[in-house]
């Protein structure tokens, strides 16, 4: 089975752990951006029955325009219990799995809720094909390529992997960073994908005044 995590934080408070005073929090940009590729997502989708999403949103149970879609939704109170949005996302994605008592040998695909995919190649890849990571090498702050990091607005693992991972928390290490190292020492490299093109558009370091396209 595969399972896709949409990630969301309606009113985020931190980003690349700088508190979000001056960032698009609960505003009508950011709400839009969420509808917009989330809809676009699960237009891509299609209903298809091999692959079931689920937006998981970390600022408390109520009632959000997340409820309109046709999709699971799960709230958490992940929202500030770190500085940094990676390590919020990674407590939301554990609580998923437990809540759905997701398999270790089922797939997940994790996605940014603000981030759009423009087609079905990265999907069609992880269906199509089985291997335990499917990941973008990738310095998203520098647009260069690099083993050392990763595009972790879109992936796919195994959810055996993403269950047992927690960020260390280290000064010297970006959560991208970390979770590539994790993933390249757990993982035989025989079943890791290297992904060229994720055909993603993202809003880079919180902002949607620039889109870019890994």
């Amino acid at each position: 089975m595969i399972y896709i995590i949409i990630t969301a934080s309606i009113d985020n408070n931190y980003c690349d752990g700088i508190k979000a005073q001056n960032l698009p929090r609960n505003s009508p940009e950011r709400d839009n951006r969420y509808i917009t590729s989330i809809t676009q997502l699960l237009q891509l989708l299609n209903n298809d029955p091999d692959i079931k999403p689920i937006i998981v949103e970390n600022g408390g149970k109520r009632k959000t325009y997340l409820d309109n879609f046709n999709c699971d939704v799960l709230y958490t109170n992940n929202n500030g219990q770190y500085i940094h949005k990676g390590f919020n996302e990674q407590l939301d994605i554990q609580q998923v799995i437990k809540e759905y008592n997701i398999n270790d040998d089922d797939t997940i695909i994790k996605i940014s809720g603000r981030y759009k995919l423009l087609n079905n190649y990265f999907i069609n890849l992880v269906k199509n094909n089985n291997k335990d990571a499917y990941i973008k090498f990738f310095n998203v702050a520098t647009r260069q390529f690099t083993y050392t990091t990763m595009a972790s607005g879109l992936f796919a693992i195994k959810c055996k992997y993403l269950k047992d991972f927690n960020y260390s928390g280290l000064k010297n290490k970006s959560t991208d960073t970390e979770l590539v190292e994790y993933i390249l020492s757990n993982v035989n490299k025989n079943n890791i994908m290297e992904i060229e093109n994720l055909n993603l558009e993202y809003a880079l370091f919180g902002s949607n005044n620039m889109l870019l396209i890994v």
